[in-house]
């Protein structure tokens, strides 16, 4: 396996793109975002594979990443991903990319019947090749990336050439090549991700349904609060509060710090100090609003 060539210049990318991508028949891609970590979702690394060369792309470090566009457009370039559905929508948000001809193997395996569709079982599977799930859930929008990082993400598209391969020969035996075909033209109109966290989504939270309407009014303004403090410091809001324990501070409505120290999966930073604080207020306010609501609706 040669080593991966890391691109971390426009000019890298130019050169790549003129003198090697833009005249390959078909590329394999994938992408690796922050999203487990942060509240701004972005891609952090995208991976292109071709039959001869992997390379990383950095468009943390790259002005214009958009230089990709072409590439990606090219209907005489097919663009091999598996699970496409997430690597171009996040595609399409971050740099407003478009496609055409693409091969998603996940939807390949799916057509011809498999049941585990995640990468890590089908190159297993059929390349006997081990992913690192360390790997899976770190935070790619760090820098620097470790060397052991960059060989797990060239890995997400090594593959995936030979696999393509594979799964075509399969789909054209058993009469599916044009079922794919269709499948893979959806791919492509898949529309950027929706926003992530929205305004109602307390209302999905394991847990809720117990709650009494007292406490439910209170875990919506918890998690306004939660989502608040997580744009604020860029970070996912089940890091900045579990939501295990939003639903356990509406069960259990604490007044005073010892209160609220005694939550059970309470992060640190709100035991104590003006966090801690913002957090009883938050839970007092709600509780006042809510009991003036009621006595309001009695006398009415």
């Amino acid at each position: 396996m040669r080593p991966y060539i890391l691109i971390e210049s426009d000019y890298a990318l130019q050169q790549s793109l003129t003198t090697t991508l833009r005249s390959c028949p078909r590329i394999a891609v994938d992408t690796e975002s922050n999203g487990y970590y942060a509240y701004y979702e972005r891609v952090c690394l995208i991976q292109i594979s071709t039959d001869q060369d992997d390379y990383i792309i950095d468009p943390l470090s790259i002005a214009q990443p958009e230089r990709l566009s072409n590439l990606f457009q090219d209907p005489a370039v097919e663009k091999i991903f598996h699970a496409a559905a997430n690597d171009i929508g996040s595609l399409k948000r971050d740099f407003g990319f478009s496609f055409q001809n693409v091969f998603d193997t996940a939807v390949a395996c799916k057509i011809l019947g498999e049941k585990q569709l995640g990468l890590s079982h089908v190159l297993a599977a059929r390349f006997q090749v081990q992913l690192d799930k360390k790997w899976q859930r770190c935070d790619w929008g760090q820098r620097p990336l470790k060397d052991s990082q960059l060989h797990y993400a060239r890995l997400d598209t090594h593959y995936l050439i030979s696999l393509r391969d594979q799964l075509y020969e399969e789909l054209v035996q058993r009469g599916l090549w044009d079922q794919a075909k269709e499948a893979f033209a959806r791919v492509c109109d898949q529309a950027p991700p929706r926003e992530r966290f929205p305004a109602d989504g307390y209302r999905r939270l394991q847990g809720v349904r117990g709650l009494s309407r007292k406490a439910r009014s209170v875990l919506k303004d918890l998690y306004t609060f939660r989502d608040e403090t997580a744009r604020r410091l860029d970070r996912a809001p089940f890091r900045v509060l579990p939501n295990e324990a939003l639903i356990r501070l509406a069960q259990k409505l604490p007044e005073t710090l010892e209160e609220l120290r005694s939550v059970k999966g309470l992060p640190r930073p709100f035991q104590s100090g003006i966090q801690a604080r913002q957090l009883l207020e938050t839970i007092r306010a709600s509780v006042d609003a809510h009991n003036a609501k009621t006595a309001h609706s009695l006398s009415s």
